[in-house]
């Protein structure tokens, strides 16, 4: 009686099971993007999808996502499961993410959806330097609306160094120092300055570089993180530059001019030194040989690997896209014109292609790099042709990580 029982109450929990699992919404997309700026770098964040299992492509732009995606905007693929990436946008203002999931067998869901698997860095709103003026609060200072925060930042020069002090309002939490060059106002500001120290508390001494003028901000670290920066000039940045001038620090560095340097020759007879130089003395044939097996082997010759070529592209296609591919690869890449077949290559991919066509550009694009010493770049077209051919791939990826360390 007792097993049938527990016979019918595993019947039961696993039909359950299967109930819940066909009214579970279908997600081929990524959640909780999020990002960090950590100097000029960029973090990103997510959580994979369950249910596309794939790799997830990241696109980065400099307008906002909408609708589809452009096709001019090359995607950084990363793998199922790492769920970061780490981006490096120096020549960026405005920054717009999007990180599309796919399945195991290539097919990607391009699904936006905002502050879900889409985020934008920064505002895209510049301030006119001639036409803002920022009123510097008085000392004590406290926003009435401030409830929670960093407020009355102040960075006093003092000698060779600059004292910092702020006050916070509310829980204490990790606050960040930086500095810059240039007043912090929006929060794109931050890519151009630099960490001072982390977990610092009021009054913090920096020793910034003399002869420039330095500008700090406080920032929250979890502000940061999740890319909600509150920027308060006069509040929490401040508008009025440090100088540091240098001259305390030569004055410091003054010191007396040190004695002439004693040399043998003023306090040893003439006798003592050698004046004749001997005759040179061959080694032994001992000697020789002991030097001669000790000696390092001549490195072989770096062996590169044979090109390859899929069969589709050396049949001649009826037309179409294929057709201008078969030319490229019959008339250069074959030939081993790898510096033409590049070029070919590339204005070829700068239009809009299948996406089977296209990786197999890719694929004999990164061929011509690899024979033509560019591993990086080729290191980067094989990556992003595993998920196409994931064996012929992961043999090129060997191949060029094998030259780049030779």
């Amino acid at each position: 009686m007792k097993k049938q029982f527990f016979t019918v109450f595993f019947l039961l929990f696993f039909a359950c099971g299967l109930i819940s699992a066909q009214n579970r919404d279908f997600t081929p997309y990524v959640s909780q993007i999020s990002v960090e700026i950590r100097n000029n770098l960029i973090r990103l964040t997510w959580v994979d999808s369950p249910d596309a299992r794939g790799p997830v492509f990241i696109f980065r732009s400099a307008r906002p996502f909408s609708g589809s995606i452009p096709a001019n905007i090359r995607p950084v693929i990363v793998r199922y499961g790492e769920q970061s990436y780490v981006d490096d946008t120096d020549d960026m203002q405005n920054l717009y993410y999007f990180i599309a999931a796919s399945d195991t067998s290539g097919q990607r869901y391009d699904i936006i959806l905002p502050r879900i698997n889409s985020t934008s860095l920064i505002i895209s709103q510049m301030l006119d330097d001639s036409a803002s003026i920022i009123a510097v609060p008085p000392s004590g200072f406290m926003p009435a609306e401030l409830t929670e925060g960093i407020y009355n930042l102040r960075a006093n020069q003092d000698d060779d160094k600059v004292i910092i002090t702020f006050e916070t309002a509310g829980t204490q939490r990790n606050a960040i120092l930086y500095r810059s060059t240039q007043p912090v106002r929006q929060p794109h500001d931050l890519l151009n300055a630099v960490i001072v120290r982390s977990r610092i508390s009021s009054p913090f001494v920096d020793y910034p570089v003399p002869g420039l003028t330095w500008y700090y901000a406080v920032i929250y670290e979890d502000e940061i993180a999740s890319g909600n920066m509150g920027i308060k000039p006069g509040i929490n940045t401040t508008v009025s530059p440090v100088i540091i001038t240098g001259e305390q620090t030569q004055e410091r560095s003054l010191r007396p001019i040190p004695l002439p340097v004693m040399t043998l020759h003023n306090t040893m007879p003439e006798s003592f030194f050698i004046t004749e130089i001997p005759g040179q003395t061959p080694l032994s044939i001992e000697s020789r040989e002991v030097i001669r097996e000790t000696q390092m082997p001549a490195k072989a010759p770096l062996v590169l690997r044979r090109p390859r070529v899929f069969a589709v592209d050396l049949v001649a296609p009826t037309g179409g896209e294929e057709s201008a591919l078969f030319q490229i690869v019959m008339e250069h890449f074959v030939k081993y014109e790898w510096d033409t077949a590049r070029t070919s290559l590339q204005h070829y991919l700068s239009l809009p292609r299948s996406r089977e066509v296209e990786a197999r550009a890719r694929f004999y694009l990164g061929q011509t790099l690899y024979f033509t010493g560019n591993y990086r770049q080729a290191l980067m077209e094989f990556l992003s042709f595993r998920s196409f051919h994931l064996p012929e791939a992961n043999t090129w990826i060997d191949a060029v990580l094998t030259a780049m360390v030779y």
